[in-house]
């Protein structure tokens, strides 16, 4: 098993299961559970990444864990002006899911297309990068855009659940 597949898992399914049942879908709500997400998978995945012998592999997660520590900070910033949260929500949330999409999508050439690794990692930047084209092409009010936020979750958790579980030890 995958432990930082499973971890990613773990938060962002628990997170879009809590955003999908929550009755609040106000941009205020939508920045408290970016700032968890990414504060949590920040941490923990540097945790993770620094546990580990410090190869290249190892290293190279570091900057997801950077990203996600910053877009969570600068959730829990946004929600000090009420004018600017959702602004600032859309803005935080196109821009993880277009840097994070587009870093998955270089891992993914990097484990190769062909393999499970790099297929898993095709399909986390495939939802990264709509996540991210979908926040700057639409205009979005705040029920859905914590709505999209919160189904992005709820399948990216699902998809990585499902890649740790399946995932081979490497040789």
């Amino acid at each position: 098993m995958n432990l930082k597949q499973a971890f990613r898992a773990a938060v962002s399914f628990g997170l879009g299961v809590f955003v999908t049942f929550n009755q609040a879908h106000g941009p205020d709500t939508g920045l408290w559970v970016l700032g968890i997400f990414g504060i949590v998978l920040g941490i923990g995945l540097g945790a993770l990444t620094l546990t580990k012998k410090a190869d290249l592999s190892a290293l190279q997660e570091l900057p997801v864990a950077v990203l996600a520590m910053l877009v969570g900070l600068f959730s829990f910033l946004a929600l000090a002006k009420q004018e600017t949260q959702l602004p600032a929500f859309l803005a935080l949330v196109s821009a993880w899911g277009l840097i994070s999409g587009a870093f998955e999508l270089y891992q993914a050439r990097r484990s190769s297309f062909k393999s499970q690794e790099g297929k898993d990692f095709l399909i986390s930047a495939i939802f990264g990068l709509l996540l991210g084209l979908l926040f700057l092409a639409v205009q979005l009010d705040s029920v859905s855009a914590v709505g999209f936020f919160g189904a992005y979750l709820a399948m990216s958790g699902v998809h990585l659940g499902i890649a740790a579980a399946s995932s081979k030890k490497p040789k």
